[in-house]
C-alpha cells in the first residue's frame, strides 16, 4: 500500500511522537493507516473517541492482500470511553510486550467530558502523555485529534499541551469557507 499524500511522514517510522490534528480527528486517514500498518508489522489500536473501524480497515486491506483477516489479526485493539480509562489504557500498554506501532485514535474527547473537573482532566492528561512518552521510545506512536470544539474552550490547554509533547507535529490544512473564492456579480 503506498505512502498517503496526507500522511507528513516517512515510512519506516521512527521511535517518536507523531500528532496529525485534523476534522474528524483524520478517522478515515488513520484506518487507512492502520491497514498498511497492519500488512507488515504487529500495531496496536488504542482508541479514545470509538473511531476504530475493523469494516473499514478490511475495506483498506482486500485491494492488498488475499488474506485480510490474517492482516487483521495483526491489530490489537482496545477502547476507551473515559478519561480513567484512558490513562488505564496507557499504562496497560506500557506493561504489555511493545508491538511495532502504537496508533491513538481521537485522543482528546474522554478529557473533553463536563462531568471530568479542569483540574482533573489536567492531571489524568499529564500522566496519558507520560505513558505516550515512555511508549516512544520504544515504538512509534501516531496520535489523531481533532479540534477543540467552541463548548470546550476552558480545555483548549489539552491540545495546546498535545502540541509541545510531539516531536511532529501536523496539522490539516482548513478548507475554504463557502464562496470564499466567489467574487461578486455586481462589484
Amino acid at each position: 500500500m503506498e505512502q498517503e499524500a496526507f500522511m507528513p511522514v516517512k515510512m519506516p517510522l521512527e521511535n517518536k511522537i507523531f500528532v496529525l490534528l485534523g476534522q474528524h480527528a483524520l478517522t478515515d486517514k488513520m484506518l487507512k493507516l492502520t491497514a498498511a500498518l497492519c500488512l507488515r508489522q504487529t500495531v496496536t489500536v488504542l482508541d479514545c473517541g470509538n473511531r476504530a473501524d475493523m469494516y473499514a480497515i478490511a475495506r483498506h486491506l482486500r485491494p492488498f492482500t488475499r488474506d485480510p483477516v490474517g492482516a487483521l489479526n495483526k491489530i490489537r485493539l482496545s477502547r476507551a470511553f473515559t478519561g480513567y480509562q484512558t490513562v488505564a489504557m496507557f499504562e496497560a500498554a506500557i506493561t504489555a510486550p511493545f508491538s511495532e506501532s502504537f496508533l491513538v485514535l481521537d485522543i482528546l474527547p474522554t478529557f473533553l467530558d463536563e462531568d471530568l473537573k479542569l483540574e482533573d482532566a489536567r492531571r489524568l492528561f499529564d500522566r496519558a502523555l507520560s505513558c505516550l512518552q515512555a511508549l516512544s521510545q520504544h515504538a512509534p506512536v501516531i496520535i489523531s485529534a481533532k479540534p477543540i470544539p467552541s463548548i470546550a474552550r476552558e480545555r483548549e490547554f489539552l491540545l495546546d499541551t498535545l502540541r509541545d509533547q510531539a516531536d511532529f507535529y501536523w496539522e490539516e490544512p482548513q478548507p475554504l469557507p463557502a464562496g470564499a473564492m466567489q467574487s461578486s456579480l455586481f462589484a
